[in-house]
């Protein structure tokens, strides 16, 4: 059984209503909730998925204010076995739609199919420990995501948005300063993937 990995999620709240989804409606997938060990989201997801690689091959992160639907795991695991028949070894992430979520997952703007995307964002994702290996988190809280898809990219790996939906009201991990997070981000990316930068604004 594919585990849920949840971390980085700076509430009891939250971590209580996501396990509590979890029991309602997938009583027989295991929950891990680990605390945040990281200046970063991305540090505190590496460590976390780390941990999580020493027993498991695949799992599925979780974070922010995240609420399971009654088939949220099973449409996700059940498209995820699909591509790996299609994809093989070479699959990315399979992450989810939901409602506040860059527009390509977004709920509001798509239909809701499993398609194949450059980036996803991975609030409720599938990911395997061949693929972490190859491709960790960048120590960045914003633009984390981002990075680590487009270095998985230029491997050869591909992302998807599975056909499961995961209820996202919006950000409660690095708050709401877009403009602070964005800045901050910066300084790294121009010395450490100035490509990147190029390719998604043009260069800055």
């Amino acid at each position: 059984m594919t585990p849920i990995l949840a971390c980085y999620m700076p509430n009891t709240a939250s971590r209580d209503i996501l396990r509590a989804s979890v029991y309602a409606y997938s009583p027989e997938t295991p929950i891990i909730i680990l605390p945040s060990s990281g200046a970063t989201f991305g540090e505190s997801y590496n460590n976390a998925m780390r941990q999580m690689f020493e027993a498991y091959d695949e799992i599925i992160i979780s974070n922010d204010d995240v609420v399971l639907t009654p088939n949220t795991v099973s449409d996700l695991m059940a498209d995820v076995e699909r591509l790996k028949e299609s994809v093989g070894d070479k699959l990315g992430i399979v992450a989810t739609y939901a409602d506040s979520i860059r527009a390509s997952q977004s709920i509001k703007f798509n239909e809701r199919i499993c398609r194949e995307l450059d980036r996803v964002s991975p609030v409720f994702g599938w990911i395997s420990k061949k693929a972490f290996s190859d491709c960790p988190f960048p120590p960045l809280n914003w633009y984390s995501d981002d990075v680590i898809c487009e270095d998985l990219n230029a491997l050869g790996y591909r992302h998807f948005v599975s056909s499961a939906y995961v209820h996202h009201a919006g950000s409660l991990t690095i708050g709401h300063d877009h403009a602070a997070l964005n800045a901050a981000a910066m300084p790294w990316l121009q010395e450490n993937r100035p490509q990147y930068l190029q390719k998604w604004f043009g260069g800055v």
